[in-house]
């Protein structure tokens, strides 16, 4: 139990995990986590523990902090010619960054607290959506080798330059 600690019944793992997984399968949004991982992974563990997430698990931080969040669509970057805009990729993820820092000097937050943490932690979430189907215009099977590497390239160009981008913000 999350207010004393207390174990609230005993349970078959093998069973909870089965009824976990079928859950994040029924509903469509798998976001199932792990929390001692996302506790050795948090970034600032000296604030206090990571206990839950949002509904869609992409934002697990502090409690009673908010993630501005946003997507860039990878299918906007795709060329006439059959490639992809790098450069323009690149742009977007800083210009994509300052919007977000902005948006938190411009946000409205439901309690004094969350807006402070907001503010404080200057928490954003820049993401990008339709992998699968700018695969698919590429001809590039979602799962193959191919497909994984687009996957990893793209995240960590995105990690790397809204990281610079904040970097210089800082």
């Amino acid at each position: 139990r999350r207010t004393d600690g207390k174990p609230a019944r005993t349970l078959q793992a093998r069973d909870l995990m089965h009824r976990v997984n079928y859950a994040a399968w029924a509903c469509a949004d798998p976001g199932v986590q792990f929390d001692t991982t996302i506790n050795a992974w948090h970034t600032c563990p000296e604030d206090g523990r990571i206990n839950a997430s949002n509904p869609c698990s992409e934002y697990m931080f502090l409690d009673d902090t908010a993630c501005n969040l946003a997507s860039l669509n990878l299918c906007a970057f795709l060329t006439d010619d059959g490639g992809f805009d790098l450069e323009g990729y690149r742009h977007a993820i800083r210009l994509w960054t300052m919007v977000l820092e902005i948006s938190v000097l411009m946000a409205q937050f439901p309690s004094e607290r969350i807006a402070q943490l907001s503010h404080d932690f200057r928490t954003l979430g820049l993401g990008y959506a339709n992998l699968g189907a700018m695969l698919m215009r590429l001809g590039i099977p979602y799962d193959s080798p191919e497909g994984t590497q687009w996957c990893g390239v793209l995240t960590a160009i995105l990690t790397g330059d809204a990281y610079a981008a904040s970097a210089e913000m800082a």
